[in-house]
């Protein structure tokens, strides 16, 4: 029986998978006339993304630190080859990869220590993308009562180790990086009244753990009643900018053949 709280992340986890689809259809347009066969995903928790039939004609591999996550993932990838291991040092040799990607992994780690190692593990003229990387600096919350949530979001985000701005440096870091015929971009959003309450409950418990330590439990609750109620109205609006970023290793890296 799976564990609850990996459960509880999974759902999470295959929810942000649904919002940035359209970015993974886009990449492998791009990528279709390249001979693309391995790649690794760093960061793959629950196996939400690595899992899609979209990437099923690859060698898969996947990384994560939680053993947990890679546990649950192998009953949802049993394709894949699954692997243990920091991402800011990469237990792979130069050059193994022909793609290798994150997704929502950049805001929680050294971003530029996690890039440089996916450019040494990726052969030149592959290629490099992020996915998915929230910037919550310019989070929008509509009715305005509800601004404060970004706030109280940021700060936790930032005491628990995280950058919540990653998203507005990924150009920024993809150059540093090497990488080069940089393409960036921003998801786009859609809302759908009445709501969906799955994601809504979903959103909420994930929520609630961030936030424990910045509020308490009883005015979480109500700020979740008034949530819901906005949201049955059709009053509101929340918007996180989301970037995502790829690039490709230079044919004549040194990062891959010192």
């Amino acid at each position: 029986m799976q564990n609850h709280t990996e459960t509880l992340w999974h759902q999470r986890f295959v929810i942000q998978a649904r919002w940035s689809a359209q970015v993974r259809q886009h990449l492998l347009n791009e990528l279709a006339p390249l001979p693309i066969r391995r790649i690794l995903e760093v960061g793959c928790g629950t196996g939400a993304i690595l899992s899609e039939p979209i990437w099923s004609r690859y060698t898969r591999i996947g990384l994560d630190i939680h053993w947990a996550y890679l546990k649950y993932a192998q009953a949802t990838i049993p394709a894949a080859s699954l692997c243990q291991g920091d991402a800011h040092v990469l237990p792979f040799a130069r050059a193994s990869f022909d793609l290798c990607y994150t997704h929502y992994l950049l805001l929680w780690v050294n971003a530029g220590r996690v890039l440089r190692e996916c450019v040494r593990v990726t052969r030149p003229g592959g290629f490099v993308a992020a996915l998915a990387e929230p910037d919550y600096g310019g989070r929008i919350d509509y009715p305005p009562e509800f601004c404060p949530l970004g706030d109280y979001q940021i700060r936790a985000i930032q005491k628990a180790g995280g950058n919540p701005f990653i998203g507005r440096k990924l150009a920024e870091l993809f150059t540093q990086a090497g990488l080069i015929h940089l393409r960036v971009g921003i998801l786009g959003a859609y809302w759908q009244y009445p709501p969906n309450p799955q994601e809504i409950t979903s959103g909420w418990s994930l929520l609630k753990m961030d936030l424990q330590e910045e509020i308490p439990l009883e005015s979480l609750e109500r700020w979740e009643r008034r949530d819901r109620i906005a949201w049955e109205q059709g009053k509101r609006i929340l918007f996180v900018p989301t970037f995502f970023a790829w690039g490709q290793v230079p044919q004549n890296s040194r990062e891959n053949y010192p």
